[in-house]
């Protein structure tokens, strides 16, 4: 396949039924499922024969996409940007085999979550970290958090550092890029020191990375900016590709018997913008001990949540 060449989403469906085993009989709890990118990851699950569990913030709208997904489709109250929210929904959750931490803030305004934490990591890595952290004991194969390749700007010339213990950004200038790079660091490393506890205690539970590339959704157009609209849409008609084959690294890392325990995948082409899915490099900062010790002690000390690992 060309370098730059699109995945249409009948080449994705091929790919889903050569690749993705049968998955009649298991569950698998799907966050920010209302549309989108999880919506697509949804759909897919049930037509493997998957029953599928809607995490969504607005269940009404969760409640549409079970009605278009089909029968077997569950819709779970869930609003990361409320740890008490999560408690409640991560203790009405019964048994699942795979947690599929998707819904994320993506280049929004200024906003704290309810517990006082800068949304973008509030909801994209802390909200998920206490999730997890409760449901662990629920979960039966595996663990896939969704991350971004725009992790990689985080440090760089420009760009700001991710700074574990200031969640509520008191000590830095905001900047919606920074913080929604800094939350998708994080997810790589939480995945990253998971797999290293889970390792440690001989659990067979596995942990795994996936960023889907550039998908085509509304994800960006959160900015209030008309120029960040602009660029979000110019962006997804140039190098974007559809959610339904945007979700093929998830589904991948959440299907495939070689996705490697730890493993982060992604789109093969155009630099992880978009294709098929394949292991990626994360690169050096997220490989980093330190920063991977730091950055889940703070997730431990903000969010209450000892995982039991």
């Amino acid at each position: 396949m060309p370098l730059t060449q699109s995945v249409t989403p009948e080449i994705a469906g091929r790919w889903v039924a050569e690749h993705v085993p049968d998955q009649t009989g298991r569950t698998i709890l799907i966050t920010g499922a209302n549309g989108g990118l999880g919506a697509a990851t949804a759909e897919h699950f049930a037509r493997a024969g998957a029953h599928v569990i809607l995490g969504c913030r607005r269940p009404e709208e969760g409640e549409r996409v079970a009605s278009r997904v089909g029968t077997g489709t569950d819709v779970l109250p869930l609003d990361l940007a409320d740890l008490g929210s999560v408690a409640t929904a991560a203790k009405s959750c019964g048994p699942v085999d795979t947690v599929i931490a998707l819904a994320g803030v993506c280049y929004a305004p200024w906003g704290l979550t309810a517990d006082g934490f800068e949304q973008h990591i509030g909801v994209n890595h802390l909200g998920h970290f206490a999730l997890i952290g409760q449901l662990l004991n629920k979960v039966r194969d595996r663990v896939v958090v969704v991350t971004s390749r725009a992790l990689e700007f985080c440090g760089r010339a420009g760009f700001g550092a991710y700074v574990p213990d200031d969640p509520a950004w008191c000590t830095r200038n905001f900047n919606a890029f920074d913080a929604y790079c800094q939350s998708k660091l994080a997810n790589l490393l939480f995945v990253t020191e998971l797999q290293h506890r889970l390792d440690a205690t001989g659990s067979k539970v596995r942990a795994v990375a996936a960023q889907p590339g550039w998908a085509d959704t509304e994800a960006g157009m959160h900015s209030e900016r008309w120029v960040g609209d602009v660029f979000w849409r110019a962006s997804c008609r140039l190098i974007g590709q559809p959610p339904s084959v945007g979700a093929l690294s998830i589904l991948y890392a959440a299907t495939s018997p070689s996705a490697r325990p730890g493993g982060y995948y992604g789109p093969d082409r155009l630099f992880g913008m978009r294709g098929l899915p394949a292991e990626m490099k994360p690169g050096r900062t997220p490989s980093d001990p330190g920063l991977t010790t730091e950055s889940w002690a703070s997730a431990e000390r903000h969010t209450g949540i000892r995982f039991d690992v």
